[in-house]
């Protein structure tokens, strides 16, 4: 029993009080959230993120630490987020599942078992709506069922593939939906404004960019890098 306690993907935030027992409510109501989001298993574990020794990104670190600490004030608002950088592997992912596994830690007790938070590969996504022409994609079934009701969706790395017109439509139509709506959205790109503007266009940037709080972060790539100050 200790061992498989220890095992469990919530033993570090977790008080332990029903680790005794047969059945933890927490983390299956958590278990299917996650799923229901479209996070893998290890994406359910809480990293540590962590800037360089030098406190380069640590005002931006600060920052996306109070949104991760307020963040049912932030969706309820329907406010956005836009993270880019021209830099891989400095957080710009790590945050922003980070902020969906703040929401449904927070939610769960008193959520039902649907939809409430969906993590999106935008890259997968446009490839998944190119072969949906051909082949149903059980995938993109699951999107367009979901997405608009999604309290929170995060669209992630946007612009690593440039999708063809009708993709970029397709996206664009998803996001401006959700802006009407009042729901959030956070993106993460490794394009700055200009750059995604040339990437995707005039009116996908605009919906980004100009509805969105923007956080760009300078950092080095933290993946294999040592001795880091985490927050």
């Amino acid at each position: 029993m200790e061992e498989n306690i220890q095992n469990c993907w919530l033993f570090n935030n977790c008080n332990h009080k029903d680790c005794s027992k047969s059945f933890c409510l927490r983390k299956y109501k958590l278990d299917n959230l996650y799923e229901l989001a479209l996070l893998s298993k290890t994406q359910k574990n809480k990293l540590a993120l962590k800037i360089d020794s030098d406190g380069t990104d640590l005002e931006a670190f600060k920052r996306l630490a109070e949104i991760d600490r307020n963040i049912i004030e932030f969706v309820e608002s329907g406010k956005n987020l836009y993270i880019h950088s021209n830099q891989c592997g400095n957080g710009k992912t790590s945050w922003s599942i980070r902020f969906i596994q703040s929401y449904l830690n927070k939610i769960w007790p008193k959520s039902e078992l649907v939809c409430r938070a969906l993590f999106i590969s935008v890259p997968r996504f446009l490839l998944a709506i190119k072969e949906n022409i051909s082949e149903k994609s059980e995938y993109i079934s699951y999107i367009k069922e979901n997405i608009l009701t999604a309290d929170i969706v995060v669209f992630d790395d946007i612009a690593a593939k440039v999708g063809s017109d009708f993709e970029i439509q397709h996206l664009l139509n998803y996001i401006d939906n959700r802006i009407s709506l009042g729901k959030t959205n956070i993106y993460t790109s490794n394009l700055s404004r200009k750059e995604m503007f040339t990437a995707v266009g005039e009116r996908l940037t605009s919906r980004i960019t100009n509805f969105s709080e923007e956080i760009e972060l300078f950092g080095a790539d933290k993946r294999n890098l040592p001795n880091l100050q985490s927050i």
